[in-house]
């Protein structure tokens, strides 16, 4: 009994001591006071455990039954403050500036990510020299030194190549493996005769040696980068127009080369519509939600997620401005159905607040003579007092008292948290500026 009671003891000891985990250090440590600890798993992160920081050092123990995969380490919420790294079942120390993490992140231990980490700096360094070499022989006119730089650029093609070559031969049968093989970049023998050709080719090979199927790319947030950066930075136009078509070919090829792994689609059509919404992008994200969101498996969509992005862009310019009323000489009066301007300005402001004495008196004289542009002033007050003084003097606007301030209904409708907050609409009352100052709505209605 003694012999079995002493083997489950020493067996439970084992298995407390080998349970892994994360520490490190920030250097200087300035003022964070914590760090979380979250798994990434596409378009989500998974909260895993959290700490304080004791001068800029931590230590977090993973589950025992922690998954293999990319982790992050998150220290500054608010500035986006957070470094990754590879977890398969060994400890990792690592210590970073918090100012300039990407640039001196180093790990003291775990072979997993000194290998990654030493692969990542090392290629993108001989990326640089091959796209700077590229550069500079578009730019060259005399043919002897363009003849040197194409020389140069053979040397460091064969150097990027035999350097992918060595680290996925040091990275085998590592988690490593997956991400550097992953990162494999194509890589043309000779250098490229025009800009052109040059972008086209970067284009053509993107996808190369991205494997979609790959479970161990799964847990990370490898494909949603790898695809935000081909449909945002990859094709660009300064009209428009062009840019929406830009933004929704580069989403058709991306749909195409995922092909038929439906759990990879979806994640990536969640972490495109987040990143739409981000920059209120109402084409496309209807063109994504009706095109490609609502025809996937039941188990793949939604509702209140499609909810949380369709209010995230209610206020976008291309929406119809949320409807509300007000009572004028005992008649109720609709904002959808105004029609004596062709554009109408909104504006929230409050006899509280200096900017706003400041800015609606110049807006008054800049419209007062306008007869094409019409503004609904809408006053967040606790009282009518100072509505009433200031407004006498604005006869040609539509003036509503909002009162209860903040929480007044219609600055609620329009997520308003600051004055003075400028809407310019259309005749049909859809938005079609944001200004963010009186001298932004002069210009925009000048222009």
């Amino acid at each position: 009994m003694f012999k079995k009671f002493l083997f489950l003891f020493f067996a439970i000891s084992l298995s407390i001591q080998s349970q892994n985990s994360v520490k490190g250090k920030l250097a200087p440590d300035s003022d964070y006071k914590w760090v979380i600890l979250y798994q990434l798993k596409g378009a989500n992160q998974v909260y895993i455990a959290n700490t304080t920081l004791q001068e800029g050092s931590f230590e977090l123990e993973f589950p025992e039954n922690a998954e293999n995969g990319m982790y992050r380490l998150t220290y500054d919420l608010e500035n986006s403050g957070f470094v990754n790294f590879l977890y398969n079942k060994e400890n990792v120390e690592l210590n970073f500036d918090p100012t300039y993490p990407s640039g001196t992140l180093r790990f003291e231990t775990s072979n997993e990510n000194k290998i990654y980490n030493e692969y990542v700096i090392k290629s993108e360094t001989s990326q640089q020299r091959l796209d700077s070499l590229q550069v500079v022989y578009f730019r060259l006119q005399n043919e002897e030194e363009q003849l040197k730089t194409a020389n140069s650029f053979k040397v460091e093609a064969k150097n990027r190549k035999g350097l992918q070559e060595m680290y996925e031969d040091l990275s085998k049968g590592k988690l490593a493996n997956n991400f550097i093989k992953a990162e494999r970049n194509f890589v043309a023998d000779s250098i490229f005769e025009s800009p052109q050709e040059y972008l086209n080719s970067i284009k053509n090979h993107y996808f190369d040696y991205i494997d979609f199927s790959d479970e161990a790319l799964y847990n990370s947030t490898y494909f949603s980068e790898k695809i935000i950066d081909y449909v945002f930075y990859l094709n660009s136009s300064d009209d428009v127009e062009v840019q929406q078509q830009l933004f929704k070919r580069n989403v058709e090829d991306v749909i195409e080369k995922i092909g038929d792994n439906t759990y990879i689609k979806s994640e990536i059509l969640t972490v495109l519509l987040h990143a739409f919404a981000q920059i209120e992008n109402v084409e496309v994200i209807e063109y994504l939600i009706e095109k490609h969101y609502l025809k996937q498996e039941e188990k793949y969509k939604d509702q209140k997620f499609i909810d949380e992005i369709k209010l995230k862009i209610k206020l976008a310019v291309g929406k119809a401005a949320p409807d509300f009323s007000w009572e004028e000489e005992g008649t109720k009066v609709w904002l959808s159905k105004m029609d004596n301007a062709e554009k109408y300005v909104l504006v929230f402001w409050s006899t509280t607040c200096s900017h706003c004495l400041n800015e609606v008196p110049q807006l008054y004289e800049f419209t007062k003579d306008k007869e094409d542009v019409h503004v609904i002033a809408v006053a967040l007050e606790n009282d009518e007092f100072g509505f009433n003084y200031h407004t006498k003097d604005f006869v040609n606007w539509t003036n509503i008292l909002g009162l209860n301030k903040w929480q007044n209904k219609i600055a609620r409708d329009y997520e308003i948290n600051s004055t003075p907050t400028y809407f310019v609409l259309d005749a049909d009352k859809k938005i079609i500026a944001k200004p963010d100052y009186f001298t932004d709505v002069k210009d925009f209605l000048e222009n």
